[in-house]
């Protein structure tokens, strides 16, 4: 009896799911029209790769070559540590980077360093942080807008 009367509130609960559901949703108001209305009535002519206009001397790449050059052989010969971060807070006087963000760390035991970094386009400033294994000189954090060349240099 129990049994049968659970079948019965299951069933009952399934029509009424079943029935709630509704459906469709497909349909479309009458006043939209589809792209096949539009291009059948003439207004747009359908946009294919080949209509698409570009300039002959556009280019399409996406990043940038950034030759960086820091010489640090002025303030020591020790070893020095120095990152390239994309992001960072605080005003460019005194950033702090985002270590997210950090495109390069390069250790140097010569003061110098010579590397290209590949960045996107967009990117239009850099920050430089520089941290030396003799604690008696401050680091150095300098930010660099890349809108004038393709070559970044310190100092």
């Amino acid at each position: 009896m129990m049994k049968q009367f659970t079948l019965l509130i299951c069933s009952w609960i399934l029509a009424l799911g079943l029935t709630g559901c509704g459906g469709g949703g497909g349909d479309t108001p009458p006043s939209a029209s589809t792209p096949a209305e539009n291009n059948a009535n003439g207004d747009d002519d359908p946009v294919t790769m080949a209509s698409i206009k570009v300039a002959p001397n556009y280019d399409f790449t996406t990043s940038q070559q950034l030759k960086v050059n820091v010489d640090l052989r002025s303030l020591t010969d020790q070893r020095a540590y120095v990152g390239f971060y994309q992001q960072w807070s605080g005003d460019d006087n005194s950033p702090i980077p985002n270590p997210d963000t950090q495109l390069l760390l390069f250790v140097t035991d010569d003061g110098q360093l010579n590397q290209t970094l590949t960045l996107g386009k967009q990117q239009q400033s850099l920050m430089m942080l520089v941290m030396f294994t003799d604690t008696s000189i401050p680091p150095i954090a300098k930010v660099f807008a890349l809108s004038d060349g393709k070559e970044l240099q310190y100092p």
